[in-house]
């Protein structure tokens, strides 16, 4: 575990560069999301690789290469100065853009940092990918849930059933040519609010039904 720990740590060793135009949520998103990284790297208790300051990626079991990105998702504008910044974390995906470009820059990451094996398929299909929305002060403790759910795809388990760390709502949907198992998790203070105050069929990627199919969402609420 040390050795991560060590390794995960680089992530907070060398300085973010500097963001002369960023905004205050800009710039403090982007400590939150070294400091999230530096979490999954040691919760993944594997050798991973820095593709870009808010991504990084790793060999799964079946010798694919998988990857995490960070992102502001929501943030305060002069449209809507009143919303806070809603933070979001892609696995294995994008939210705009073929995920097969990612794919092809974390497998070169992964070569050059000597975490594929002779044989892997770096580039294959995912089996499982995750988009999740939460505010800032939730997001470390879902980097568990992150590394949880690597595993249960590693042991060919139901990702969907994965408890989150706290309240959210889920959705699980199988999507594409190889019939990816898709998980878009909100938090349920995320959801809540944002609820409220936004169409969420225009928010949550190709899933504008998902407010009305409570039958396909459930509620991991205690």
């Amino acid at each position: 575990m040390s050795k991560f720990a060590e390794r995960a740590a680089e992530w907070l060793e060398d300085p973010p560069e500097p963001q002369i135009e960023a905004t205050f949520e800009e710039r403090y998103a982007a400590l939150l999301f070294r400091a999230f990284l530096a979490a999954l790297a040691i919760r993944l208790q594997r050798p991973t690789a820095r593709i870009t300051p808010r991504s990084l990626c790793w060999r799964a079991k079946s010798g694919r290469i998988e990857h995490v990105t960070c992102e502001p998702y929501f943030c305060p504008s002069e449209e809507s100065p009143q919303h806070p910044l809603l933070v979001r974390v892609l696995v294995n995906k994008l939210a705009v853009g073929l995920v097969s470009e990612v794919d092809a820059v974390a497998a070169a990451v992964a070569h050059e940092n000597g975490l594929v094996e002779e044989g892997d398929e770096p580039c294959r299909a995912p089996r499982w990918s995750l988009e999740l929305a939460v505010f800032p002060g939730e997001l470390l403790r879902f980097a568990s849930y992150v590394a949880d759910l690597v595993r249960a795809s590693e042991r060919d388990e139901n990702e969907g059933a994965v408890e989150p760390p706290s309240p959210a709502e889920v959705l699980v949907e199988s999507e594409g040519l190889h019939g990816t198992r898709a998980l878009y998790v909100w938090s349920e203070r995320a959801w809540d609010y944002f609820a409220d105050r936004v169409w969420m069929d225009e928010i949550v990627p190709s899933n504008s039904h998902f407010m009305a199919l409570r039958e396909q969402r459930r509620s991991a609420r205690r």
